[in-house]
């Protein structure tokens, strides 16, 4: 096959740059003529979504949310604000896939995705974080609120109604695990995940 062109903006080799991006589905970066400047800095945050963000979903990826994990905690521990974590896993997912394939276990991801989204503020921080497993921060958020809100998200994904097709109509749940930390526990971004996680397995067990 014929290699690709070399494509250089300002200097800078920017070939692999656009071949990912394109990958990604991402809007060709050199489409307006508005100079070498404006075009590279259009590459850098095309490559900065493609490295934060969720391919299928557009959520933002595992690394992201460790990373704002990590941040909210320090500015938790710094003010004193509480603050919460929701871990949220589609129930049976599996039985989605071996029935009715991966491509709809895709659009039943990417529905689940866009209700969970729209459930939370500008501020919070929603990530998937596993195959079917999503997560959310929730900065200034003491557990009673975390609490609520979570029960908000059951109800609303469980009402929702997901078109695969024009003769295919799903629904799923999912089970939520919130954890907050408090005076008493340490603040640690693995210690809080694991809480959260250990009341997402209790949440499946009921």
């Amino acid at each position: 096959p014929l290699a690709e062109p070399i494509r250089w903006l300002n200097g800078v080799n920017v070939t692999e740059a656009l071949r990912l991006l394109q990958l990604a589905g991402i809007e060709n970066p050199l489409a307006d003529n508005d100079g070498e400047t404006a075009a590279l800095q259009r590459v850098v945050d095309g490559l900065c979504a493609v490295s934060s963000q969720d391919g299928l979903t557009g959520l933002a990826n595992r690394r992201s949310f460790w990373n704002a994990l990590e941040r909210e905690i320090e500015r938790s521990a710094r003010t004193g604000d509480a603050f919460g974590l929701l871990l949220i896993d589609i129930d049976h997912f599996k039985q989605v896939n071996d029935a009715h394939g991966h491509l709809t276990g895709d659009v039943v991801l990417r529905a689940v995705a866009k209700v969970i989204e729209s459930n939370f503020r500008p501020m919070d921080t929603v990530a998937r974080i596993g195959g079917e497993e999503f997560a959310v921060i929730l900065p200034n958020s003491p557990l009673i609120y975390s609490r609520q809100v979570a029960e908000r998200v059951l109800a609303r994904i469980a009402r929702e109604r997901i078109m695969v097709s024009p003769d295919l109509q799903l629904s799923v749940t999912v089970s939520i695990g919130v954890a907050c930390p408090n005076a008493w526990t340490a603040r640690e971004a693995e210690v809080l995940v694991e809480a959260a996680d250990h009341n997402l397995y209790q949440a499946k067990r009921q």
